[in-house]
């Protein structure tokens, strides 16, 4: 009997050594700066996926256009590449991502440079457009536009647009990398 309760204490001992090894470890790496801590409300180290599986699924930016102008069915109304100042440079675009559970969530952000590749308009978190949507489809196909501003003191040149979109249930994101021209 006294030696089931040694060999039960023992196992527990080495149960809690590893834990503090563990956690040492990883207070260790967080010092270093090899892993990082992200505010509260993000994915953090703990959220980790740990053991090394692929999600599957696809996320793709489809049918990209500078437009004159977008209308309520996502249309297109005159397609085109350079536009003079001052204006508003409208784009639209199709998402195709699969669905996971029944539901797609997509992260929506924007950078834009000039024909310096200084950027104007840096995408940050803030500036997030989330999109959810419930589908029983296995892909589903969401449409976007949105618009740029250009100003009469703006310069001429060719700008590029960095489109970023992210499906964090798919853990995947994808950039398109677009130009177009101002007058």
């Amino acid at each position: 009997m006294k030696n089931r309760k040694g060999k039960l204490a023992m196992e527990v001992l080495v149960i809690l050594i590893v834990v503090v090894v563990t956690s040492g470890v990883m207070f260790s790496l967080v010092r270093a700066g090899v892993l990082e801590v992200k505010p509260e409300g993000e994915a953090s180290v703990l959220d980790t996926e740990f053991i090394p599986m692929g999600r599957g699924g696809y996320l793709g930016i489809e049918d990209f256009k500078f437009c004159e102008g977008v209308d309520v069915d996502y249309q297109c109304l005159g397609e085109k590449k350079a536009f003079e100042k001052p204006s508003l440079v409208f784009f639209r675009f199709t998402v195709k991502s699969t669905t996971v559970r029944g539901e797609v969530i997509l992260v929506e952000n924007y950078r834009l440079k000039d024909k310096e590749g200084k950027v104007l308009l840096e995408a940050e978190e803030k500036d997030n457009f989330y999109y959810k949507v419930k589908s029983d489809k296995e892909v589903q196909e969401i449409y976007f536009k949105d618009y740029l501003v250009i100003e009469k003191g703006d310069e001429a040149g060719k700008y590029t647009l960095e489109l970023i979109l992210e499906n964090p249930l798919l853990n995947k994101k994808v950039t398109l990398v677009k130009e177009f021209e101002v007058r």
